[in-house]
């Protein structure tokens, strides 16, 4: 029986989609009461997209798990975080991470396949919630999670995997146990992690309190893509950050995508919004994305190595004022052209899909 609750359901990654378990907790809290879902991060935007969720699940804003919590909880009863993490371990992790950014007084459920973890709430609070949960029930509420300042322990992490920061490519993984520091100055020291000095140099300043560090692929899950329907007046640029094109290019007619995994990315995630891209690269790929997706009308410019960044900041000089969005003022062809002039005898070859 439907209690009256208010529920807020916050789905984090592409893999809490692609299994069907947002779909199958979004239905689990219709029961209790009114469900407003919404996706917390980025990477679960496209999936919600594939699976044809877009009305039920709100994928408008881009809020970390922990900014979305806060942002419901002050008009909800329940919060349920939802998460598919590579391993037990690391969905705990994950949970302990996202609860030591906030302090809500009302229950807070993150709920994974097979386990459940309560970080918040009262036992009268949560009566409604315990029957319905399946699997392992882990009650961490009288945990204090804190985050230690400066550094990061990466959980779940498989030897061989890319680390990644904020969209960066900094190093492979050597072994399980990989940490993350940060010095006062603001440098960046890396355990357990043979360090790619390029992606550290483009990483460059960031905020270990709000960087997205994770290891492994974009998305480990499989899902059939699907394409909204673009009509667009801005032309974009990403050149790194490509998770951002999600948000940054809703009104993109097209977008110039700079560096092979940037590209490889921005194009898939831009897929799903009907964006054609023009794509930069020089064949310097990570790996860290198994998709290969370009909506129709997109090109492909390989140059020779080392030669995108340089070309991507001509473009942007010349056409983007150096920043990342402008109005239109010429068709994706006529782009097309100019970054092929651009290129020049570093040009190897092109594709137009």
């Amino acid at each position: 029986m439907v209690s009256g609750k208010r529920v807020a359901v916050i789905v984090h990654g592409p893999e809490a989609v692609d299994t069907g378990l947002a779909s199958d907790i979004i239905g689990l809290a219709s029961s209790i009461g009114e469900v407003r879902a919404a996706v917390g991060g980025t990477t679960a935007v496209a999936a919600v997209i594939d699976a044809g969720l877009e009305r039920v699940i709100d994928i408008s804003s881009r809020e970390l798990p922990s900014a979305a919590i806060k942002r419901a909880s002050s008009s909800s009863d329940l919060i349920l975080l939802v998460n598919q993490g590579k391993d037990r371990d690391s969905s705990i992790a994950f949970g302990r991470l996202v609860m030591s950014r906030v302090s809500v007084s009302i229950p807070v459920v993150q709920l994974e396949g097979g386990i459940s973890i309560l970080w918040a709430g009262q036992d009268r609070d949560l009566e409604l919630i315990l029957p319905l949960l399946k699997g392992e029930l882990l009650d961490l509420r009288n945990e204090s999670p804190s985050e230690i300042g400066g550094v990061r322990v990466l959980s779940g992490v498989r030897p061989g995997e890319n680390i990644w920061i904020n969209g960066h490519v900094i190093g492979k993984a050597e072994n399980s146990k990989v940490v993350i520091r940060q010095t006062p100055e603001g440098s960046l020291v890396a355990e357990g992690v043979r360090t790619k000095s390029t992606g550290i140099e483009r990483l460059g300043h960031f905020d270990m309190r709000t960087a997205i560090i994770r290891s492994g692929h974009v998305r480990r899950t499989r899902a059939e893509p699907r394409s909204l329907v673009s009509n667009g007046s801005t032309a974009c640029l990403i050149d790194h950050c490509a998770e951002e094109s999600l948000f940054r290019c809703r009104e993109a007619a097209y977008a110039v995508t700079v560096g092979d995994d940037t590209s490889k990315i921005a194009s898939a995630l831009l897929f799903r919004l009907g964006v054609p891209v023009i794509a930069i690269t020089d064949g310097d790929e990570d790996g860290i994305s198994f998709e290969e997706l370009l909506y129709p009308g997109s090109y492909l410019f390989r140059l020779a190595p080392g030669n995108d960044d340089q070309v991507g900041a001509e473009i942007a000089r010349e056409f983007f004022q150096e920043g990342h969005r402008v109005k239109m003022k010429m068709g994706v062809e006529e782009m097309a052209a100019k970054v092929r002039a651009a290129c020049g005898e570093r040009l190897l070859w092109e594709r137009r899909f």
